[in-house]
């Protein structure tokens, strides 16, 4: 089936066929100078549309997935936008007359595109955008790349720029709760505030029924990452669409309970290596995700075991038995998300020391490291079988190894690779207690320090939400 829809502004022809896995879209390639944008073939550049000239001809292949739009407009002209994987996902529009005017089957095959497309009516987001992450310029890609596919969405948008540390949690713990999503243009550690203002907020079980959507503008991106994929993690045109139209998968979030305080952890908690990485490398953000590679080869360096005990109450530890599952999860990846109910209540702190049945961890440990992603950035796979909603926190416990075996773990770091190494002790927990040495060492959470005390940790099943084009995470192990 195809539209044949006439240019309003010089009269050529644009013809959409529409297939069953997406659009071929007959149009010109070449790019003019800036201009106003009017009811005509355009392509987003610099936050602005530009108009198409006349050229060759060529086909464009739209999966539905990249396709923004599709609408009458005045009940007569089409207008369809969607991402160009060819021309580096930027932003085309489409719209005219279609030849032969509007009728009900022309109604209809909007309707089936938007179907095919899972276009929402227009999402109300609240967009929190840090500037200072990552290499510092996250407000110009929102404004460039971003904000043009919200709108050409039919997106209401409220963006902020965050002013200070902390700021994204002040806004999350008084937020009006109408909003379809919070998107953060950021690195990992703007969601990690923003989960923590909602443990505090007036209406904290409704606040966390709100869906997070992460837009990749820091160092890490790994929440970016794991949603969207290794292939499309950092792509801004993606995101911004899994932004506009993506469902809500549900997230097991973990309480933290340190020196009688409760805190929200979504990504990781760390000690030791993976730790000082995390810390240690701040002032090198503007590496991005290359930060975490000189880290881990410094730290190498230095070599320096983690002095703690660790206490687990496991759930499994069958490493065959952990992949088997993921891939029953995984069978099920293709599914779009849906929208969850609401949560009724905020589940209360059950643990705060360990208890009798729990395994102790202690000796030669190099480093501990737990989460509820696959992926801490693109290039480190450290969970490769977490689960998003398993009730599950998986603890990864690495032994001291040669400096020769650690060198060598790097190779794969990005498949998961050490996910397999006997020296490697892998949990499922529901809980685990940290008592750190007197090496002093560091700790952390999602990125962020953390005071050198012993901390509990528990899952608290599916309490936060993601916006997500799938039910689980986009990771194949």
């Amino acid at each position: 089936m195809s539209l044949r829809v006439r240019n309003k502004r010089d009269g050529t022809i644009i013809t959409i066929t529409i297939g069953e896995h997406g659009l071929s879209v007959r149009t010109s390639l070449a790019v003019a100078s800036k201009k106003q944008r009017g009811c005509t073939s355009c392509l987003s550049r610099a936050g602005s549309y530009d108009e198409i000239e006349k050229g060759e001809a060529a086909d464009l292949h739209i999966d539905y997935s990249d396709v923004a739009n599709c609408a009458l407009e005045n009940g007569k002209d089409v207008i369809l936008s969607f991402i160009v994987a060819e021309q580096d996902y930027n932003l085309l529009s489409v719209c005219g007359e279609v030849e032969g005017g509007a009728d009900d089957s022309l109604h209809a095959l909007i309707q089936q595109i938007r179907s095919q497309a899972r276009l929402t009516n227009g999402r109300k987001l609240k967009v929190l955008v840090n500037p200072v992450g990552g290499t510092g310029r996250a407000v110009e890609h929102y404004n460039r790349i971003v904000a043009p596919i919200l709108a050409a969405s039919g997106c209401v948008v409220n963006m902020q720029i965050l002013e200070y540390k902390g700021h994204a949690f002040d806004i999350a713990r008084t937020l009006e709760l109408s909003w379809d999503a919070v998107v953060c243009v950021s690195g990992d550690g703007i969601p990690h505030e923003v989960w923590n203002g909602f443990l505090h907020h007036s209406d904290a079980a409704k606040a966390f029924s709100i869906p997070l959507c992460p837009i990749p503008g820091g160092s890490g991106n790994g929440i970016s990452v794991c949603v969207l994929g290794a292939d499309h993690g950092l792509n801004l045109s993606v995101a911004a669409l899994n932004a506009a139209k993506g469902g809500a998968m549900p997230l097991d979030l973990m309480s933290i309970w340190q020196g009688g305080k409760r805190t929200i952890s979504y990504l990781t908690q760390a000690a030791g290596l993976m730790a000082a990485i995390d810390v240690d490398t701040e002032s090198l953000r503007w590496m991005g995700d290359t930060r975490f590679t000189v880290g881990y080869i410094r730290s190498l360096i230095k070599n320096k075991p983690c002095d703690c005990e660790i206490y687990i109450k496991v759930a499994e530890d069958d490493k065959a038995a952990m992949v088997e599952r993921l891939r029953e999860k995984s069978m099920s990846q293709s599914t779009p998300a849906t929208h969850q109910t609401e949560n009724t209540n905020i589940p209360p702190v059950r643990f705060t020391e360990p208890e009798s049945d729990w395994v102790k961890i202690s000796g030669d440990v190099w480093y501990m490291y737990a989460g509820k992603v696959p992926y801490v950035s693109r290039t480190f796979k450290q969970f490769p079988v977490a689960v998003n909603d398993d009730g599950c926190i998986d603890v990864a416990v690495q032994m001291n190894v040669s400096r020769k075996h650690k060198l060598t773990a790097m190779d794969g770091a990005d498949r998961g690779a050490m996910f397999y190494d006997d020296s490697l002790r892998y949990y499922k927990a529901t809980a685990y207690h940290f008592i750190p040495g007197n090496d002093g060492g560091r700790l952390a959470t999602d990125g962020e320090q953390l005071p050198v005390l012993p901390f509990t940790v528990e899952v608290m099943p599916s309490l936060g939400r993601l916006v997500s084009p799938y039910n689980t995470w986009n990771s194949q192990f």
